[in-house]
């Protein structure tokens, strides 16, 4: 029958998150903590990070656990070892070398449960005027970081060397949005 296609779904656990790159939370507090029983918010920027437990709520917040930590120095030898369900990623990879972008994609990628882990990437693409076919950067600004908007081929070279398969993209105006996998 049409719905013993899906019975590998009721093997999928909603139980642990990431939300990497996760600012304020409102990814955390809006999508992931209605999908899921905790989250790991990783966030660069310790104000954002204290922000929040703000921001979630007392109760929201006791679901989930806060690290301070730019996301390609994130310790990646912990217990969490392939017991994640779902690498939320977003607007973080702008930030990174294509290097450094490859290693974080691999070390995020090896806490994924194996045959049912999900990677959500959320990019910025060339949009309007701009060539498609080019990668564009923006000079380092008050933060003095540099941002680099890649196009969909470079964003699925990065996925590629990382090892990672794209199964699902959606195109927004100005981002792109990849469900990945292992």
């Amino acid at each position: 029958s049409e719905n013993s296609n899906y019975n590998h779904i009721k093997k999928i656990k909603f139980a642990r998150a990431i939300d990497a790159g996760a600012g304020v939370g409102r990814v955390t507090k809006h999508i992931l903590l209605k999908r899921y029983d905790s989250v790991q918010l990783v966030e660069a920027d310790s104000g954002w990070s204290k922000r929040s437990k703000t921001y979630l709520g007392r109760k929201r917040a006791a679901r989930c656990t806060f690290t301070c930590s730019r996301i390609e120095e994130l310790n990646h030898d912990s217990d969490d070892s392939s017991s994640i369900d779902l690498v939320w990623l977003q607007w973080t990879l702008q930030y990174l070398t294509d290097a450094d972008a490859v290693e974080t994609l691999q070390n995020l990628a090896a806490r994924l449960i194996l045959k049912t882990g999900i990677f959500i990437v959320k990019e910025n693409r060339p949009y309007g005027a701009a060539r498609q076919d080019r990668f564009q950067m923006d000079t380092p600004g008050v933060s003095g970081r540099y941002d680099i908007t890649r196009s969909d081929d470079h964003h699925r070279l990065l996925f590629q060397r990382a090892g990672l398969t794209v199964n699902q993209t959606e195109e927004g105006v100005e981002t792109n949005t990849y469900a990945l996998s292992l």
